[in-house]
């Protein structure tokens, strides 16, 4: 119980630090998944505009 009385507030400290930084790469993770979908459902968009041109043009 020594270690949870810690008068200086270190433990406080590094708790904040270490949630600061799983945070931040949370966020990366999610803005990186994020931009990755958002190309891919262009990319989506983009041939699914170029197929319908394709089947009009044929009829």
């Amino acid at each position: 119980m020594g270690s949870i009385r810690n008068e200086q507030g270190a433990m406080l400290v590094t708790a904040i630090i270490l949630l600061f930084f799983v945070s931040l790469f949370l966020f990366s993770i999610v803005s990186w998944h994020d931009s990755m979908y958002r190309s891919f459902d262009s990319l989506e968009t983009y041939y699914e505009n170029e197929t319908m041109k394709i089947m009009k043009r044929d009829e």
